[in-house]
């Protein structure tokens, strides 16, 4: 019997969108080769062995996002700058560079993987004594603004989700080669309903005939989420909304003490799959995974909030590409509903774009890449890329 293969998959928990990739890859590793793929999610900045500081910058970087957005969104921009953007590469490195030793040498690993900038070029200083070095992949998780700090010339394969984040990844240095254009990875269960939509919906506890939106915030439940829910209740639209607090207790609570005039249905933080193949339209801000799991169920978006860094990057994605409008505040959002309602068609002409952007295979496509990686590793050459490469397209 052929030996299994150990992976190591990396992690960031700054938001709920990395996580949410790395257990999409997992889950289609288990999918495609099952018991013989060995996967360990690990999150360095959580190790023992990794400053505080990272940990504590990790904590506070949603309510960053949320309450400083433009001083987030000039942070960001100012990062990019080239020597800013190599400084903030070594720092970081320097900083992570003993958690992820410490993570390499806690067994050997065929291959490691990262969703998260930076840590395979740390990765890979660890294991240039190895005896034997394992694959080295990225998988870029912004639909649009991608940040230079994703592209490591280290890498075997940087798997990109857009044809402007492949471009974004040769201009910072990459070879055409090493970056392979595969979508975002989502989980396997966005791919297709588990059962027809009123099936879904009885399941869930919703009215099985009533028009039904889906209103998200991101795990933390931040934005403007509650104000956005009131509103669709004050105009009393006909439709139902189940509302996606996350780990924010303290808006469900509130909004579970609201007397509601339309039919809600308060969740704090549950998986989505079910939920998006049963709702009619998705709102969510603008995290690129998130944008990425409704694209892949075919539902129109409505992206609210003021999104800074790369998730204007992702709102732009979707905004050009027809899937999706931009929600300026909760009056826009109810103006904007009521009119998809009063007019199916153009509804649907929006669901149709978003299910033709969406990639709800990417997962598995990145995993057969990843195995051929681990299994054979590093392509010789541009012919065993593309073979590889349409392989993964089967």
């Amino acid at each position: 019997m052929p030996r299994a293969i150990d992976i190591l998959l990396l992690t960031n928990d700054a938001g709920s969108g990395h996580r949410s990739a790395a257990i999409a890859l997992e889950a289609a590793f288990l999918r495609m080769y099952g018991s013989a793929a060995r996967v360990v999610v690990r999150n360095p900045i959580q190790h023992t062995s990794a400053p505080d500081l990272l940990r504590r910058y990790e904590q506070v970087y949603v309510g960053k996002m949320q309450k400083t957005p433009a001083l987030y969104h000039l942070s960001y921009t100012i990062s990019e700058l080239p020597g800013v953007a190599y400084l903030l590469h070594q720092t970081v490195r320097q900083m992570l560079y003993r958690a992820i030793t410490n993570l390499l040498h806690e067994q050997p690993y065929d291959l490691v993987m990262s969703v998260y900038p930076i840590y395979t070029s740390i990765a890979a200083r660890v294991v240039r004594g190895f005896p034997r070095r394992p694959g080295l992949m990225t998988v870029v998780t912004d639909l649009g603004s991608v940040h230079s700090v994703w592209f490591n010339r280290t890498d075997d394969y940087c798997v990109v989700p857009t044809a402007v984040a492949r471009a974004k990844a040769i201009r910072c240095g990459l070879s055409p080669d090493q970056v392979i254009t595969t979508g975002l990875p989502v989980h396997p269960s966005f791919a297709a309903p588990r059962a027809d939509t009123a099936t879904l919906r009885r399941e869930l506890g919703w009215h099985p005939d009533l028009p039904t939106l889906l209103l998200l915030g991101g795990g933390a439940g931040v934005g403007q989420l509650g104000a956005l829910a009131l509103a669709l209740d004050s105009v009393r639209l006909p439709l139902q909304v189940a509302i996606v607090t996350g780990t924010n207790t303290a808006l469900a609570e509130q909004l579970r003490e609201h007397n509601w005039r339309i039919p809600a249905h308060i969740y704090g933080f549950v998986p989505l799959a079910d939920m998006m193949h049963a709702a009619d339209i998705v709102a969510t801000k603008a995290g690129g995974v998130t944008v990425s799991e409704a694209l892949a169920a075919g539902k129109p978006l409505l992206i609210h909030g003021d999104p800074p860094g790369q998730e204007e990057g992702n709102l732009r994605y979707v905004q050009s590409h027809g899937a999706g409008l931009w929600i300026s505040d909760p009056t826009a959002l109810a103006a904007h509903v009521n009119n998809w309602l009063a007019h199916p068609a153009q509804m649907e002409r929006t669901a149709a774009q978003a299910q033709r952007l969406g990639r709800p295979d990417a997962a598995l496509r990145i995993v057969r890449l990843a195995w051929d990686l681990a299994t054979v590793g590093p392509p010789t050459n541009a012919r065993e890329i593309d073979r590889r490469w349409w392989r993964s397209m089967a």
